[in-house]
């Protein structure tokens, strides 16, 4: 049984195409991750939507309140806004916010600034999961390195206007010595899979946190360069490592490469947990490039297989949360004052306010 415990989509009209992709994957449920966005503050409300929409296959993520990093002597607002939240119906919270291009995008403190410490201690005394993208791959900072794909992505760092990464690791774990019950899924299995000591050191110092195996193809391409060891460690943390593909559902249709996206996206998670080596043939518009490619596979047994695919998830967020629909709606008008102060467009809440009404 499947759990994907890491989807993305952004829109009201392709609320159906998660099911499609569910569908597609064979998952039982998805956990959908809300952003932060330009547009519209963060993806909140149609998370909402969606969950109203395909009810048991769906659990939340929300993101925080981005309007308060434009307003930090308002910080102290934020458990207050997650508490909101949680009573709306939401499962659980997603940070973007470690990504580089998050923060060029948005005026974010530092995750260990004091700030913060309102946020993370409610966070951390609510027992709340949090998935959060920290960083990316290390050779995105390196000129010699980083993929010609990433740079055309803008996923290019080293020229001096992003974070570090070294800095962004070194913030977050002053923020775990600090708020050690903090529950963290850290996305791309923290992107240390080809440092494995260091993250058997972060697990075994901080019991709550976890990873998830959404690709990034170096995850995998990093472990098959030495799978006993990554099979060592899976077997001995395998409470701590949860399913997830990283699919994405934008405002178009679900065609037949983002079909094939999805499927090699699953494809390549369950065959690395269960199978000796996989192979992947080359796509020049898929995941994993244009070169056909053979990655050495972990060969769990079933039980790990299950507890990372679908039980480690259960364990960690329990039933799905259910709406409430009236204090959605306070909501809505609460983020629309929120929109029209910063200059945003409020159009795309009419159909979410409309559908909440029935």
């Amino acid at each position: 049984m499947l759990i994907d415990a890491h989807i993305h989509y952004d829109s009201t009209g392709s609320v159906m195409k998660i099911k499609e992709a569910l569908d597609l994957t064979g998952c039982r449920a998805c956990c959908l991750q809300s952003l932060m966005s330009q547009r519209k503050l963060n993806q909140n409300f149609d998370m909402f939507y969606a969950k109203l929409i395909l009810k048991d296959k769906v659990y939340i993520n929300v993101a925080l309140d981005t309007s308060l990093y434009f307003m930090q002597d308002r910080m102290n607002e934020m458990p207050d806004y997650i508490e909101r939240m949680f009573k709306c119906g939401a499962d659980g919270i997603k940070m973007i916010e470690g990504k580089p291009t998050a923060r060029k995008m948005c005026p974010i403190p530092n995750f260990d600034d004091p700030i913060f410490d309102a946020t993370f201690k409610y966070i951390g005394d609510h027992n709340i999961n949090v998935t959060w993208h920290v960083n990316d791959p290390e050779e995105f900072w390196d000129e010699k390195k980083v993929p010609d794909w990433a740079r055309r992505n803008g996923w290019f760092y080293a020229d001096g206007t992003y974070v570090n990464n070294i800095d962004q690791y070194n913030q977050i774990e002053n923020l775990l010595k600090r708020h050690p019950k903090l529950r963290i899924i850290f996305a791309h299995f923290y992107f240390l899979s080809e440092n494995l000591d260091e993250l058997e050191r972060l697990f075994n110092t901080y019991p709550n946190i976890a990873v998830d195996i959404t690709p990034g193809v170096e995850l995998f391409t990093n472990m098959s360069k030495n799978i006993e060891r990554a099979r060592r460690f899976f077997i001995k943390y395998s409470d701590r490592i949860l399913y997830g593909t990283d699919i994405s559902i934008d405002d178009g249709e679900l065609d037949q490469l983002n079909k094939k996206d999805a499927i090699a996206r699953k494809n390549l998670c369950h065959d690395f947990l269960t199978k000796k080596e996989t192979f992947i043939p080359g796509d020049k518009d898929g995941l994993l490039g244009k070169d056909d490619m053979s990655i050495n596979c972990l060969n769990l047994s079933s039980d790990i297989v299950n507890k990372i695919e679908y039980q480690n998830f259960i364990d960690r967020y329990g039933e799905i949360k259910p709406l409430n629909k009236e204090l959605i709606l306070k909501e809505i008008n609460i983020h629309k004052e929120k929109l029209k102060f910063m200059g945003k467009d409020l159009a795309y809440l009419d159909e979410i306010e409309e559908a909440f009404r029935k």
